[in-house]
């Protein structure tokens, strides 16, 4: 079954974290499409929302993920994929050396110089789908260097894959709703429409408004999972 859009996946994910309300917890969305999960999820927790960029490095001409980079020197390698070539590793880290340039110019236009302290802090990392792992996983050591107290994962909707790849990363994962079979976020939502640059900017915006009541999130049965 999959959600109407990221809206919806977000206010079932925060229904499965309602136990970290109240913490001194901090929400932090993937660029771009995790964002309008984690928008609801710091809604519900009344935790401060920020972004945080991760990126995939595809094999050039073929659907074959190679890794991933992260803002915060972030790396991860898919030993699966790598392992197909020895000609790969070298490749993969080329694409990756020339995707961090791009990922600091997409900080900059998303977060600019405003950025919170992590340090201790409970650090709820969400995206909107976990396919491969490879974002979040990249995301995940990064964000593990910040020294955080303790670090989690959400996502509505991951492939079995992918939860194995980010456990060992993070103090705990929780997902929703979990398919084998999912190649892409589109597969998991109705309505998977780019998120722009604008978008983010208005939802930390929107961010600091009141949060939502609490009676509106423990009236919905999350379902779900953690690990």
């Amino acid at each position: 079954m999959r959600f109407r859009d990221r809206m919806e996946g977000g206010r079932r994910l925060a229904s499965l974290l309602l136990p970290y309300r109240g913490g001194n917890d901090v929400v932090l969305g993937l660029a771009r499409g995790g964002m309008l999960v984690a928008y609801e999820v710091a809604r519900a927790l009344e935790a401060p929302l920020q972004v945080w960029v991760a990126r995939k490095v595809d094999l050039p001409g073929r659907r074959l993920t190679l890794g991933a980079v992260s803002e915060g020197d972030g790396l991860y390698m898919d030993p699966d994929a790598l392992r197909l070539s020895p000609r790969l590793e070298p490749m993969f880290r080329n694409l990756a050396n020339d995707t961090r340039a791009d990922i600091e110019s997409e900080v900059q236009r998303l977060r600019a110089q405003t950025f919170l302290e992590l340090g201790g802090r409970t650090v709820l990392l969400v995206d909107d789908a976990l396919v491969t792992g490879a974002s979040a996983a990249a995301a995940l050591q990064a964000l593990r260097k910040q020294r955080p107290g303790r670090l989690i994962l959400a996502t509505p909707v991951a492939t079995p894959h992918a939860l194995e790849v980010v456990r060992p990363l993070a103090n705990a994962v929780h997902c929703v709703r979990t398919i084998s079979a999912l190649g892409s976020v589109s597969e998991a939502y109705d309505d998977s429409r780019p998120v722009p640059d604008a978008e983010v900017r208005r939802l930390l915006e929107r961010s600091r408004e009141p949060p939502l009541p609490l009676e509106v999130l423990v009236s919905t049965d999350p379902g779900g999972f953690w690990m």
